[in-house]
């Protein structure tokens, strides 16, 4: 399962890059975004399907271009991925901002029921029950 978990997690990265929305099909309704551990970027918890897609949008808003750059899907156990990612944003003045990132993903029948922000790739490791 773990395999399957990574290759919706990757589809759901490539589907996002191509249209700058989250695939629906790829969500539990309910699915939740702990973003609790943000430096910035609207900090909190988000719950289902719909809210998750606004926090979304409106951090694709704040910037003239962002984009989401998996660095490699590590699966842990038979329920979760982590991602650690590099995020480029290009601000209305042209300037960018690259910051590195990681994402602790976990799916329940296919579909993923939550993802964990996380300001490092350890960090998420841990929280998956890892080590690096």
């Amino acid at each position: 399962m773990s395999q399957e978990n990574v290759e919706i997690v990757r589809r759901g990265y490539e589907h996002f890059s191509r249209t700058g929305e989250l695939d629906r099909d790829q969500w539990d309704a309910d699915a939740v975004l702990d973003n609790s551990n943000a430096i910035f970027a609207d900090p909190g918890v988000y719950r289902g399907f719909d809210r998750i897609r606004e926090f979304f949008i409106a951090q694709g808003e704040m910037w003239k271009s962002q984009r989401y750059e998996p660095e490699e899907f590590i699966p842990v156990g038979v329920d979760q991925v982590v991602v650690p990612q590099k995020i480029v944003s290009v601000g209305r003045d042209g300037v960018e901002v690259v910051a590195h990132t990681a994402n602790l993903f976990t799916l329940h029948a296919g579909k993923v029921t939550s993802m964990k922000n996380f300001q490092t790739r350890a960090e998420a490791l841990e929280a998956a029950g890892l080590r690096e």
